[in-house]
């Protein structure tokens, strides 16, 4: 990505980026990922394709920017639980509630991007971001390698979130709770009384 992420941003470059980020967002909602272009994108955010390029270097790193927004407003680095049910509760709640604010919209992107690249692309990118933020949080009980608990963490909370908005088995939030505790093996702790 051409753009430094920890540097601050001029408000024409928030700007930028914002509608870029739109423009995937409701290209995505219309078109499979294979048959956007650049020029559709560009078009859609009205800007000429030199500005395009003084942020992105293709639309896989417009891609990326996008899911790094989605992670942003999913808080990872803010889960504070430390236990392993505890990471994997809070991660799976924030990814459950993302979700769920904008079913409508996840299941126009699924209908035009159900499997491929797509798919395979979040996954990865979330499995990244997962990986980063958990290596130093998760406790250590065997000689596992953290990397390995990470992915298997990370991949029961995929299997759920699959069955239920991409499968379309609509759950509660307490019921997807309970696959998790049976599917990862733990005894899920009553909820702090209020």
């Amino acid at each position: 990505m051409k753009y430094q992420k920890n540097a601050k941003l001029t408000r024409n470059a928030q700007r930028v980026l914002r509608d870029f980020m739109f423009a995937m967002r409701d290209e995505l909602a219309t078109t499979p990922f294979t048959k956007i272009t650049v020029n559709d994108l560009c078009a859609r955010a009205n800007y000429p394709r030199s500005t395009f390029y003084n942020y992105f270097d293709d639309k896989y790193d417009l891609l990326n920017y996008c899911w790094s927004q989605a992670m942003y407003l999913v808080c990872l680095d803010e889960v504070h639980a430390t236990q392993m049910d505890g990471i994997l509760m809070e991660t799976f709640d924030r990814i459950y509630q993302l979700l769920t604010e904008h079913q409508d919209y996840v299941n126009q992107v699924l209908a035009k991007n159900n499997y491929g690249f797509l798919r395979a692309n979040l996954y990865e990118y979330m499995l990244t971001i997962a990986e980063d933020t958990f290596k130093d949080a998760m406790p250590i009980q065997s000689d596992l390698p953290i990397e390995l608990s990470v992915a298997h963490c990370f991949d029961t909370i995929t299997t759920v979130l699959n069955w239920i908005f991409v499968k379309q088995h609509p759950t509660s939030l307490a019921q997807a709770h309970r696959y998790l505790a049976e599917l990862y093996g733990f005894q899920l702790k009553p909820a702090p009384a209020v």
